[in-house]
């Protein structure tokens, strides 16, 4: 193993010591975890630049101690997120593509895919609007307010506007005063029970457990395995602490 400076792992290079945070500590695990660091050893990095930063703090040098909660948890004792493999990935489309009702094919496929495609969680899913849908781009609130934008692709974008077109035919007033892209028979704004019912009904039909976490956690694989950094995978996914992201870097190495 190829030996790893504290700097090689921040994303902009070599740092000022009081622009360091905790996602720069992460950044250095993950690069000795790209060089096959054992745990023990990513975890003893971080206690000793918790120590160095911690004399930092003491000589005035720093405000805060950007390790001091970075120690990353042992994948030992704690659950990973579970996914979707490829083929019960696949095999959910594929059921989902059959629905033979038209107003419940459009919204169950697009509600599938903007979590499977964009990592969602199911209460943003509750809160999308009929605008979230911008160029390349949509447009993700938590209570109310725009929280960040996720890419787009094509085909969930298509899923979306199918499930708009369907809806509009339905011919309810409710709906086309409604600001909320999905809506239910019976209501306006389909909540996150209502979600999470549609998706743990395909659970049963197919003969292994389907969670909407399952299909967000998915998304986050989809994008550790496609190379992207501790920082892109949060910043995506929406995770309020870098230790969330970072469970994925070391199931990804479980499954």
């Amino acid at each position: 193993m190829k030996s790893v400076t504290f700097f090689d792992g921040c994303r902009n290079g070599k740092k000022k010591l009081s622009e360091v945070n905790s996602e720069d500590i992460l950044s250095v695990c993950q690069t000795l975890h790209g060089n096959e660091a054992k745990f023990s050893t990513m975890n003893k990095s971080v206690s000793i630049l918790s120590g160095f930063f911690k004399w930092a703090m003491m000589q005035g040098y720093v405000k805060d101690n950007p390790a001091a909660y970075s120690r990353l948890l042992d994948h030992k004792k704690n659950d990973l997120p579970k996914w979707l493999s490829a083929e019960e990935e696949a095999q959910l489309l594929h059921h989902a593509s059959k629905e033979r009702n038209p107003f419940k094919k459009a919204r169950n496929e697009a509600l599938i895919y903007v979590m499977l495609f964009a990592g969602l969680r199911v209460d943003e899913v509750s809160q999308l609007r009929l605008d979230s849908i911008r160029d390349g781009v949509l447009a993700v609130y938590d209570d109310g307010r725009e929280s960040r934008h996720v890419p787009l692709d094509e085909k969930t974008r298509q899923k979306l506007l199918n499930w708009i077109e369907e809806r509009s035919k339905a011919n309810k007033p409710y709906y086309e005063e409604s600001p909320y892209l999905f809506v239910t028979a019976r209501s306006a704004k389909m909540q996150s029970r209502a979600i999470q019912f549609v998706v743990e009904s395909y659970s049963e039909r197919l003969g292994f457990p389907i969670l909407c976490q399952h299909l967000r956690n998915t998304y986050c694989r989809r994008l550790v395995e496609q190379g992207m950094t501790v920082e892109q995978v949060k910043q995506l996914a929406g995770h309020k602490s870098v230790l969330t992201t970072w469970r994925y870097f070391l199931g990804l190495n479980q499954s």
